[in-house]
């Protein structure tokens, strides 16, 4: 069942969003992204009030408050550019994944884009212009399609259920080029049903590196999840989401996601076998009630099978993922 986050789950999700105390209700992402949205236009707005009532003791020509508020964009614009480029150009062999450069562009001309929107209010605020009415008439238009980018973005992200926010441009430890390659492949593969086990001792990053190849897909605004298999072991046994059930916290479940996470299958500790074997994963899986739906979700989902540091079992992994159906040459390894 393929779900999009639709106009009406927008609309709850800012209401949520909007309506209530953060005391008690707890901040979103999209919470955040409007909170830092608002604060750009603050950043704007403030200064050019500011700019314009020291300029006015000096100067006395027309359109002072125009002046003003082209001057703080202006430094906006200089500051976050500076802000874009200066760590790409710093940083720029210390990278294990280059980061998304037309992404963050796009966030940092959004950014900009609301600096000058609380800019120019405050030119209006001012004094009234035609000219500073077009100006605002026009930013407002061009900030239409970033506000719905980025805040689904976040709903996606936040849907997604990851511990913690991470992208593979934060990644920092060292790679050999085959596991890069590994992992650039399963981040740009768009065939459904590829499978990444994840072999790696306690704090090797495992959980992060899965959380940064899965966040990747939700920047793109593909359905992620993030699921421990203890709890994954539960929602073996579970229905189908109904329709009640869809709602903006809850938007798809495991079997429904594009890329899943199961972390944690087995401890990273040193033992001879992990607590999970394959052979236990496979009869969960297969119980009588939701075996069949179990195994097409597993068929049909990108899935990071996050495994511990137990690498001789590899092989009992890759045969139970055969026995579901799943091509050989869609199951790739990494051991950090």
């Amino acid at each position: 069942m393929m779900i999009l986050i639709q106009a009406k789950y927008i609309l709850q999700q800012l209401q949520f969003d909007l309506i209530g105390k953060d005391s008690y209700r707890g901040i979103t992402l999209t919470y955040t992204w409007l909170a830092n949205q608002f604060g750009h236009l603050a950043l704007g707005f403030i200064p050019t009030i500011l700019a314009y009532q020291i300029l006015k003791n000096y100067f006395t020509f027309s359109q002072l408050n125009l002046f003003s508020a082209i001057g703080v964009s202006f430094l906006w614009l200089t500051f976050e550019s500076y802000n874009f480029l200066a760590p790409l150009l710093k940083n720029a062999n210390e990278y294990i994944f280059k980061p998304d450069l037309a992404n963050v562009a796009f966030d940092t001309a959004t950014d900009v884009c609301f600096f000058m929107m609380g800019a120019f209010i405050a030119g209006i605020t001012i004094q009234f212009s035609q000219t500073l009415l077009i100006i605002i008439g026009t930013i407002f238009f061009t900030l239409t399609y970033p506000s719905y980018y980025w805040y689904t973005t976040k709903m996606y992200q936040q849907e997604a259920k990851f511990p913690f926010q991470f992208r593979l441009s934060q990644w920092k430890n060292k790679l050999d080029d085959n596991t890069k390659y590994i992992i650039s492949d399963f981040v740009n593969n768009t065939q459904k049903g590829n499978h990444l086990l994840l072999f790696g001792a306690y704090k090797s990053g495992k959980t992060s590196l899965s959380v940064a190849i899965a966040n990747e897909q939700s920047i793109k605004h593909k359905k992620a999840l993030y699921t421990s298999a203890t709890k994954l072991y539960n929602l073996f046994f579970e229905p189908e989401l109904s329709n009640e059930q869809i709602h903006i916290t809850n938007l798809w479940n495991w079997r429904n996601t594009d890329y899943l996470i199961i972390d944690d299958i087995n401890p990273s500790l040193k033992m001879d076998e992990g607590i999970i074997s394959p052979t236990t994963f496979y009869e969960l899986l297969n119980n009588k009630q939701f075996g069949k739906l179990n195994k097409e979700a597993i068929q049909k989902t990108n899935i990071i099978w996050v495994l511990g540091e137990n690498y001789s079992a590899l092989n009992d992994w890759q045969a139970m993922l055969i026995s579901l159906g799943i091509p050989k040459n869609q199951i790739n390894t990494i051991s950090l």
